[in-house]
């Protein structure tokens, strides 16, 4: 048991096995004792690993510093104009363009100074922002132009220099413009008539003064109670901010923001401007077209665009062109005499008039669409049809007739519906005609006014007409008022009574416009004087907003020529229409 004992830890423990060997073996001396050289223990080797060589030093790159470019923007300029422009820089800083580091400056001496252009500096690259500013006065106003010298007077001290407007005539400004002004015309005269009114009351401030009043706002702020005033310079007359054939650079009345200093920066900017033609669209309001009659007799002597030929820029230019043909096209429809009465129809070959004025949208609220016969109103949609003309007051069945057109020009949500008060030719579900207004009596508007509130709710600016009764006078019934208030009230900002061939007054407010009575177009041959004078309502939106409307003016001549009127017969006219409108 012992032996087993110690042969297990022997085994197991060979270091413990050796020292008890040991000291039994002490117990009998060795014959041959081991020498002490014998005992030394055996020194221990250790290896020493080679050091790792040291490559050669190179040097450690410096790196390259980040280049920074400052930009400033002139304290001077009002605040409307450098909140864009720092919006503008702190884009730039964003993107950080080449790598570079961009920051604002509160230094003239950055890289980049943003400041406005001085009158008269010929300006080399075109500038960085533009901010233009429209001359304007109260709508109710007769004078339709200001010359830029007068201005200029005005803001001196000279309170004469406008006597066309009043004897004494101010200007109405906020702090925003007088600050703009300041820059353009420099410091205002001590005794300037100039009026500053925080841009909330500006409008009824201006209206409570009229006739003695004009204002400058930021064209982008044009409201429709305002009438844009055209400008005249030296070198430009007439210059109209609604017109898009304007030429920008001549116009003297707007503040331009240059870039000095490095070009690739600069370069990086955006090009900002409060008139951006590509955001600007007009819609030309036209009254009664019957291509009948004494006009039909003219057409065919002197040509099919005669009628035409002394208003058709008016037309042409403007981006939608409203044509209201109240006369269906028949092929056998008899030679045309001034004694037709009052069952009409009109050769096809008169079309050509209005392809020739540039018509985009036609009005079918007429009250002679079935003189011939309903038939021939459906080979007349046809036409239209193949033409690529949209139509909306009428159509092929009952729901067809009520169908707004809709469109989206220049980024303006644009939407046309109107329909017939007065009463004929109605479309049914099986017959093609105009649009009812009212669903059991022609005298409700409760058809078409859900339509024109749900249009609004969708964000269209909408623009409303009514065939209503004929009135041979230039003020509006009080029943016709309440009913075109009342379509502008559910959300229309253009209302426009198609049904005159007398030409009536306005209404403005800020909700829109409203024209009683637009007077005939190509339709000459009534006796009054009144059924003679014609507007073309050339409508003006920006951005999604209304800004207001351009009115121009004729007197038919020859039975069916509207002729432009001349200054002296437009005061007059405008005169009438403002003392008929309650103004």
């Amino acid at each position: 048991m012992p032996n087993q004992f110690m042969s297990r830890v022997f085994h197991r423990q060979p270091l413990f096995a050796l020292a008890l060997a040991a000291v039994l073996c002490a117990c009998s001396a060795p014959a041959n004792p081991p020498s002490p050289e014998a005992l030394r223990p055996l020194p221990v080797t250790y290896l020493v690993p080679s050091p790792t060589p040291i490559p050669s030093a190179t040097p450690i790159p410096t790196p390259t510093p980040i280049p920074i470019r400052t930009i400033w923007i002139d304290p001077a300029l009002p605040e409307s104009m450098r909140q864009p422009l720092a919006g503008a820089v702190n884009a730039l800083i964003a993107q950080q363009p080449d790598g570079a580091v961009i920051q604002m400056s509160d230094s003239p001496d950055a890289d980049v100074r943003l400041r406005a252009a001085r009158p008269g500096e010929a300006i080399e690259a075109a500038p960085m922002l533009t901010r233009v500013f429209a001359v304007v006065a109260p709508f109710p106003t007769v004078p339709d132009s200001i010359s830029f010298d007068a201005l200029a007077a005005l803001w001196a001290g000279d309170a004469g220099a406008l006597p066309e407007f009043s004897a004494q005539t101010a200007l109405y400004v906020d702090a925003e413009m007088q600050a703009a002004l300041t820059l353009l015309l420099g410091p205002a005269g001590d005794a300037a008539p100039v009026q500053i009114v925080d841009e909330p009351a500006l409008i009824d401030a201006a209206w409570e003064a009229r006739p003695a009043a004009i204002a400058i706002v930021p064209f982008d702020r044009l409201d429709p109670r305002w009438k844009l005033l055209w400008l005249d310079s030296a070198d430009h007359a007439g210059m109209n901010l609604f017109d898009k054939s304007l030429d920008a650079a001549a116009y003297p009345l707007a503040l331009r923001v240059v870039a000095e200093g490095d070009a690739t920066l600069a370069g990086y900017l955006p090009a900002i401007t409060n008139r951006d033609v590509n955001k600007l669209a007009i819609v030309a309001m036209t009254g009664v077209t019957a291509l009948v009659r004494g006009t039909a007799v003219q057409m065919e002597r002197k040509g099919i665009t005669y009628p035409a030929e002394a208003i058709v820029d008016w037309l042409v230019s403007a981006d939608v062109t409203h044509i209201s043909n109240e006369v269906s096209f028949w092929a056998d429809c008899p030679f045309p005499t001034f004694n037709d009465g009052v069952s009409m129809c009109s050769n096809p070959k008169y079309i050509e008039l209005l392809k020739y004025v540039g018509a985009d949208i036609i009005e079918l609220s007429g009250n002679h669409l079935w003189d011939k016969g309903w038939i021939h109103l459906s080979t007349t949609l046809q036409m239209y049809d193949e033409l690529g003309w949209p139509y909306f007051a009428g159509g092929r069945t009952f729901d067809e007739a009520l169908r707004p057109v809709t469109m989206t020009v220049n980024g303006n949500r644009l939407a046309f519906i109107g329909c017939n008060w007065f009463g004929a030719n109605w479309a049914t579900d099986t017959l093609p005609g105009s649009a009812r207004c009212g669903s059991n009596s022609p005298r409700d508007l409760d058809l078409i006014e859900p339509i024109i509130r749900q249009l609004a709710d969708e964000g269209y600016l909408v623009i409303a007409t009514l065939q209503y009764e004929e009135y041979y006078f230039y003020q509006p019934t009080p029943r016709q008022a309440r009913d075109f208030m009342a379509l502008r009230d559910a959300g229309a900002v253009v209302v426009n009574g198609s049904q005159g061939h007398h030409a009536q007054g306005f209404n403005v407010t800020a909700q829109g416009f409203i024209r009683y009575g637009t007077g005939n177009l190509f339709f000459g041959d009534q006796f009054e004087y009144g059924a003679h004078q014609t507007m073309v309502d050339r409508h003006a939106f920006y951005d999604g907003r209304y800004l207001g409307v351009d009115v121009r003016t004729a007197f038919i001549e020859d039975y069916a020529k509207p002729v432009p009127m001349t200054p002296e017969a437009r005061a007059e006219f405008l005169r009438t229409l403002i003392e008929a409108s309650g103004y």
